[in-house]
């Protein structure tokens, strides 16, 4: 009885290891006293199911203590499927590399194969047991730290592959677990070797683990380049689009003159309708010529603009409270990777709310040699957090979710900082950068704006 206890209580423990390493990098569709009871409950099923499973095949029985976790991890957390997997059999093969681990320790340091300490020392099984968990207590912690730090954000198909790897190394040690307790039952120096080959099991785990996180590394700056490069084609489309404009208003005030001398003999004429299409004809080319933000920044400028054209067309009400901003040493990647995504993540947010209520408020000043973005707008959705980050809500996270990180990532570029909060529904960004000048801000100029009404 006593025996069942202890194995039963160890078992709790590596249940307890799993959904704690799970709930540590997985979003639980649950809160509260709720994912408390979720927590419990989860741990006791999965415990007394390994623990009293009948099953004694080894392979069919690694199958099921991995398929009961997905479907409970499956049920219970967002993300993919195969990421979910992935973490699930890394906990797998931590615990069978833990057991293996201190098995040939333990045997190597009492001289004795491990069937026999257990079986000659009353206490031997319970400390075996204990150095195994602290190991994998060590492991687990271990990648813990390694997975937030590079917080991979990859495509399903990547993940698949990292799922048959972890498979492959897990069956493997399997194989060397069977062929382990064979070899210490007959001759116990072989505890020595055995050791060694289970580190160097353990240290290919860690370099595929490594090179895992260097993809990842990999892939998610290649979306950023990728995101960056759309944002700066638009900075340039719109700085074209205005310089455009601008020429366009040239050639009218250049002709004022005779565009006057015109729709004056049409109206000495009485021809009213030729008249109003005369000078409909002007303000339809006047029109995207107005700078409806002029900082003083032509890049800002094209920024914003650009922007509030897209939210005129998706009925955001704006209320832009712009500085005149001095010359900025950053580069217009940098400013657009900051000012885009900001007001980009502020736009698709405002898509779910009602029309009456979407909004954007941005705020453009300096103060004391820094220029501060301010931006706020409200949100309905879920915000699902991941270490310091936000994860994004879309399907497809192979390519969204970079905002947040394009910006932080241009802020620290720059020497300055990025921070968000969220409260009462409403999200709140703001990025300081330092600005290499002594000049004061200029009066300060306010643009407020309907949906579809702008002066």
């Amino acid at each position: 009885m006593i025996g069942l206890i202890q194995a039963y209580f160890f078992t709790l423990v590596e249940s307890i290891l799993l959904y704690w390493m799970v709930n540590s990098l997985l979003t639980c569709k649950a809160s509260g006293s709720k994912k408390a009871v979720f927590l419990i409950g989860a741990v006791l099923l999965d415990s007394l199911f390994v623990q009293f499973c009948p099953v004694n095949l080894i392979f069919l029985r690694l199958i099921l203590f991995v398929a009961l976790p997905v479907i409970i991890v499956n049920f219970f957390y967002r993300d993919s499927l195969w990421k979910k997997i992935f973490l699930i059999l890394v906990n797998n093969y931590i615990l069978l590399i833990s057991d293996i681990l201190a098995g040939n320790l333990s045997s190597l340091l009492n001289g004795t194969s491990l069937e026999r300490l257990i079986s000659e020392t009353s206490y031997a099984n319970f400390y075996f047991s204990i150095l195994s968990k602290v190991i994998a207590l060590l492991l687990i912690w271990s990648f813990l730290w390694f997975f937030h730090k590079t917080k991979p954000e990859i495509s399903s198909k990547y993940w698949l592959v990292m799922d048959s790897m972890i498979s492959f190394f897990i069956i493997v040690i399997n194989f060397f677990l069977m062929s382990n307790h064979t070899l210490q039952s007959h001759i116990p120096y072989y505890s020595e070797k055995i050791l060694v080959i289970s580190l160097c099991f353990l240290l290919m785990t860690v370099m595929v683990v490594y090179l895992f996180g260097e993809i990842c590394g990999f892939y998610q700056k290649a979306q950023q380049k990728h995101n960056l490069d759309l944002q700066n084609r638009m900075l340039e489309e719109e700085l074209a689009r205005q310089e455009m404009a601008v020429s366009d208003l040239k050639k009218i005030k250049h002709d004022l003159h005779n565009n006057l001398a015109n729709i004056s003999l049409l109206l000495q004429d009485n021809q009213i309708e030729e008249s109003l299409e005369y000078i409909n004809s002007i303000t339809s080319v006047l029109e995207p010529a107005k700078a409806v933000v002029n900082s003083g920044n032509k890049y800002i400028d094209a920024i914003l603009n650009y922007e509030l054209s897209v939210c005129r067309k998706h009925q955001i009400n704006t209320a832009f409270q712009i500085d005149s901003i001095p010359p900025l040493s950053m580069s217009p990647t940098d400013l657009s990777a900051i000012l885009s995504n900001m007001l980009n993540n502020a736009i698709e947010s405002n898509l779910s709310i009602k029309e009456p209520e979407r909004y954007i408020s941005l705020k453009l000043f300096c103060y004391k040699n820094y220029v501060t973005f301010v931006c706020k707008n409200p949100y309905n959705h879920i915000l699902r957090g991941f270490g310091q980050s936000l994860r994004t809500s879309k399907k497809d996270r192979s390519n969204h979710g970079y905002g947040l990180k394009l910006i932080k990532y241009a802020a620290d570029k720059c020497g300055g900082t990025f921070k968000y909060s969220y409260q009462d529904n409403t999200f709140t960004s703001i990025v300081m950068l330092p600005v290499k000048t002594q000049e004061s801000p200029l009066q300060n100029k306010v643009y407020h704006s309907a949906a579809n009404n702008y002066h």
